[in-house]
């Protein structure tokens, strides 16, 4: 039977329930607000990094913050009794050096020693110091300062003063002349007497001196038990004189003049004399070997082997030949021999070249016996790696040998895996060479600990948490500078390169023609960068140059020594004619100019202005550079302008070789950050477009 649906039926009904759609959108927008609230927790509940995304990256504003800074805290040794008798630098509680040296006065005084007690000191800052490393912030205990004035009421200016070994023996240098005490109540004795106009300064180093002989300032040397003390006293009465000028704060300007000797010209005479402190004072002359003494030379190394026998260095002019004499301070007689002895006088100690292997000789200590000349030398180091300093109170090496120098053969590295994440180190002993003062450079943080020879992996006994040729240039010292910046936020690659001469690569690739340094160096570099120019994240077309003073020298010479090569130079206080330059640097390589004419003419900026016109590079100098005079730059720019080249200039007037000013700093490290950055930016944009050109076409 069939059923006949009637006109009010539905084709789709069925018999179920009908429906709940309002519970079904509550449901749903349950559901939502749970989702919406699991979202916003897990949002909210997230830490931010995107801080850490951008402290990632070094930055410009990072570098000037004191945060960034690393902290030297300038400690020295007092004597050799353990580290708490160390001596801690106040500069940077006090204003100026007088008044450091007043502080070091009173400190050194038996008033203010039986005043001190034990607990808690302050510093005139009021910031606690501990009692493990007793400060010199610790002489505020009295008010009763001590000062040291300039003799007959003078208005002579104190140059230097220092500690000798023995109780408070001090000795300061007043204009040119060397005045002892030895006690600090006691009166001044006045060792050395000069006139200005005689150019004669006693105790300390000239400009030649401090820069490329000692390379240090004091030019005075204590006898182990304080009873003598040797000195140098430097005539520069015949050496050419260098004109400074200073433009600033003036109507107008004012000049520094100071001895300077250029290649060829007139250099210091200097003579070694040794003055008996106890007692009448009696002063004697060392007398230079006999090769030397009617010649122009050096003295290059003075250091006491006891109480009466020093040893030192004299260096010929052309600085390729050296005799090593002992003197007898009581007489002043000296005679070639070696410095450094054993306990028992019968063996001494040298560096001489070892053979390494293929790589060639290195420099290590060696033991001879001087009573039996037929007996080879007894090497006590070995390794691809050079001893660069032997000395018996202080030791400035990358790798510290400790031998017993009385015959038990025993050698160990003192400072490897002292401290994790340092590698690079300086290290400076105590006088009885009972601790050493460990200076971390790197490539962690630097840091500064105390140890003691007789157990260097000890814990540190006063950690303080404070927290050119020849040269080495590539280590594993901590850097933080305009450099890294650069890498971090500009994605810029960094490479620093040792050329043959330097240090640590065997005598084999030292042994070049000095007449050829700056040639030879150029070769090297430009052979690393095209290394570097095959590797897959280097963009062989965006590549700069960064040099100052021999290293601006070498920029230019590398930028005329090829065709657009590098994108851009910045070359700072560029060296650009070594007959301008210190006559003890440019004479050691180059020798006399009126003998070697060709070589410095070949060795000059100068004479290479016509390939440099058409480059891009960025020359900075400071006016007032006392090492690399601005008219280096001036004599370049003035060559550059009558070609008509293209360069960019940068000054900063009354700044000398290192900027001192914390805004020239500053303005130094960014303008070279933002010439660089901008100029190899500004590359690959040209890139980009002549790409576009090529698809166009």
């Amino acid at each position: 039977r069939r059923r006949v649906m009637g006109p009010g039926e539905d084709l789709g009904s069925t018999d179920g329930p009908p429906r709940n759609w309002k519970g079904i959108g509550i449901a749903m927008v349950v559901i939502l607000a749970v989702m919406s609230l699991v979202i916003l927790s897990v949002i909210l509940l997230t830490p931010d990094e995107t801080h850490l995304l951008l402290r990632s990256h070094l930055t410009m504003e990072d570098l000037e913050s004191e945060d960034f800074k690393v902290h030297d805290p300038s400690v020295a040794w007092l004597n050799g009794k353990g580290p708490r008798k160390m001596l801690h630098s106040c500069m940077n509680q006090l204003h100026s050096l007088f008044h450091f040296l007043l502080c070091i006065l009173l400190f050194s005084s038996s008033q203010c020693r039986s005043s001190l007690r034990r607990g808690a000191w302050t510093d005139i800052r009021g910031t606690a110091v501990p009692n493990e490393c007793l400060s010199l912030a610790f002489c505020v205990c009295s008010r009763d300062l001590q000062e040291l004035n300039p003799p007959d009421g003078d208005k002579a200016v104190l140059q230097y003063a220092s500690w000798g070994p023995q109780g408070n023996q001090l000795v300061y240098v007043f204009e040119g002349d060397i005045y002892y005490r030895p006690s600090v109540s006691s009166r001044p004795l006045r060792l050395t007497a000069t006139e200005p106009e005689e150019n004669v300064v006693n105790g300390l180093s000239d400009w030649t001196y401090e820069e490329e002989i000692l390379l240090a300032y004091p030019a005075h040397w204590w006898s182990l038990d304080g009873a003598r003390l040797a000195y140098l006293s430097i005539n520069n009465s015949a050496t050419p004189v260098m004109e400074i000028p200073h433009f600033l704060g003036g109507l107008y300007p004012s000049n520094v003049l100071f001895p300077y000797p250029k290649a060829g010209s007139s250099i210091p005479s200097a003579s070694l004399f040794v003055v008996n402190l106890y007692g009448p004072a009696h002063t004697l002359e060392m007398i230079p070997p006999d090769s030397l003494r009617a010649r122009d030379s050096y003295i290059s190394m003075v250091t006491w082997i006891s109480s009466t026998r020093l040893a030192v260095r004299w260096l010929n002019r052309a600085q390729n030949q050296s005799v090593v004499c002992v003197c007898e301070a009581t007489t002043g007689a000296c005679s070639e021999d070696v410095p450094l002895f054993s306990g028992d006088g019968s063996v001494f100690y040298t560096i001489l070249p070892a053979k390494q292997g293929a790589r060639g000789e290195f420099r290590h200590i060696a033991g001879l016996t001087p009573a039996i000349p037929s007996v080879p030398p007894r090497f006590l180091t070995s390794g691809s790696w050079d001893v660069t300093v032997l000395c018996p109170e202080c030791v400035d090496v990358l790798l510290f040998p400790s031998v017993d120098l009385d015959g038990v053969f025993q050698r160990q590295c003192i400072s490897c895996n002292l401290i994790d994440g340092c590698r690079f180190f300086r290290a400076v002993f105590s006088p009885n060479q009972t601790h050493f003062t460990l200076y971390c450079l790197g490539p962690g943080i630097p840091k500064v600990t105390v140890h003691s020879t007789k157990d260097p992996s000890s814990d540190p006994s006063c950690p303080l948490r404070d927290g050119i040729p020849g040269g080495q240039s590539v280590t594993e010292e901590f850097a933080l500078d305009w450099p890294q910046v650069l890498s971090s936020m500009h994605s810029v690659a960094l490479a620093w390169v040792d050329g043959r001469s330097g240090v640590g690569r065997g005598q084999k690739t030292a042994a070049v023609d000095p007449r050829k340094i700056g040639s030879l160096r150029v070769k090297d570099y430009l052979g690393v960068v095209e290394l570097l120019m095959q590797l897959p994240y280097i963009d062989d077309r965006r590549m700069a140059l960064y040099g100052k003073a021999f290293g601006g020298y070498l920029t230019l010479k590398m930028l005329a020594a090829t065709d657009k090569l590098f994108q851009c130079t910045a070359a700072v206080a560029p060296i650009t004619d070594f007959r301008l330059y210190s006559a003890a640097f440019s004479e050691r390589y180059l020798g006399l100019p009126a003998k070697e004419e060709h070589a410095y003419s070949t060795a000059s900026v100068l004479e290479e202005v016509n390939k440099l016109k058409d480059e891009n590079f960025l020359i900075l100098h400071g006016t007032a550079d006392a090492r690399v005079h601005f008219q280096h730059s001036a004599e370049l720019l003035s060559r550059l302008v009558k070609v008509e080249a293209n360069y960019s200039l940068q000054l900063y007037p009354d700044e000398g070789h290192v900027l001192r000013e914390p805004r020239s700093v500053q303005h130094f490290q960014r303008t070279v950050v933002n010439y660089l950055q901008t100029c190899l930016k500004h590359s690959a944009l040209l890139d980009l477009e002549e790409d576009d050109e090529e698809e166009d076409d």
